[in-house]
């Protein structure tokens, strides 16, 4: 099983054993940004859903995204990674690893994105799987939008997606 480790953070596949912890994580309300439509609270079955999808992901693809679980006190605070989301955004973005991460509320401006994110693509970038990955990213959200300046995602086409513009980011690595 891959297990990443951070200084503040563990990074892991999903597990059938995190579900009330998962579902509480994705329960709580989001940190509002001004102009960005967020990402509604998921009720406990959506969230049960999303937790059997990248459970699934992992022995399907070989790679997933991560939960993020603070090393101190075991509490989910996040979710990053990669993953075939199929977003129906044409074949040069849904053919590729799509790049992406949620944090805590609470945690917002802690570094704990970046430390997440950094040592996710480390993982990703020296596994082989794909050179080049993408990221959607709402164009008002500053926040995500600075994660992924820093590393290294460029945007190369405007979208919508379920009626909302998002601004779509590829990202090449060099190993």
């Amino acid at each position: 099983m891959t297990r990443l480790t951070t200084a503040r953070l563990i990074l892991r596949p999903h597990a059938i054993g995190d579900e009330t912890l998962y579902c509480a994580f994705w329960g709580a309300d989001v940190l509002p940004i001004e102009g960005v439509k967020s990402i509604a609270p998921l009720d406990a079955e959506l969230a049960f859903a999303r937790l059997l999808r990248f459970i699934g992901h992992w022995s399907a693809f070989g790679f997933g995204p991560f939960v993020v679980e603070e090393a101190e006190t075991g509490r989910i605070v996040g979710e990053v990674g990669f993953a075939h989301m199929r977003r129906g955004n044409g074949a040069d973005f849904d053919g590729v690893p799509e790049a992406m991460w949620k944090i805590d509320r609470q945690l917002v401006g802690k570094g704990v994105a970046t430390e997440a994110v950094e040592a996710a693509t480390k993982w990703f970038d020296s596994s082989g799987i794909s050179q080049r990955t993408v990221c959607m990213i709402d164009p008002l959200n500053s926040p995500s939008l600075a994660i992924a300046a820093r590393f290294g995602f460029q945007p190369f086409r405007d979208a919508m997606f379920r009626k909302n513009p998002v601004r779509l980011f590829e990202r090449i690595s060099a190993i």
